[in-house]
């Protein structure tokens, strides 16, 4: 069901829904599996010092889109991410949180990794 968020997803088989907010994650593998789920800190570890200060907050984040094309321009202009799009409908209150960062249509998403893998709604396309 579309809102003004995005979609409304079901809450737990209750019947209710609830407002969700639609991103979109460039992955490597299809179906994603937990390397897909990592943050720059868990990659490299802790960001350099020069770096500005909004990009070392993004470091401890998830990077998402607010639209394919986003997710596919970001995946052509740094090789090596991915070549997968992947949909997550993420609800409002869910414990994964998102921001605006980096430019338009970057999303930080922040949360439990495992909360983040549920809101997965499914395979959009190859880069």
């Amino acid at each position: 069901m579309a809102t003004p968020f995005g979609t409304a997803v079901s809450q737990g088989g209750t019947g209710a829904t609830r407002p969700a907010r639609t991103f979109y994650r460039v992955t490597k593998t299809n179906p994603p599996t937990d390397k897909d789920y990592v943050t720059r800190f868990e990659r490299l570890g802790e960001p350099p010092a020069d770096l500005p200060a909004d990009v070392k907050r993004s470091w401890y984040a998830f990077s998402a889109f607010d639209s394919v094309e986003g997710a596919r321009e970001q995946a052509l202009q740094v090789r090596g991410i991915g070549r997968y799009i992947f949909r997550y409908d993420i609800p409002e209150g869910c414990g994964v949180t998102w921001e605006q960062t980096l430019g338009p249509g970057h999303y930080d998403l922040r949360g439990d990794k495992e909360v983040l893998k549920r809101c997965l709604t499914g395979f959009v396309s190859d880069v």
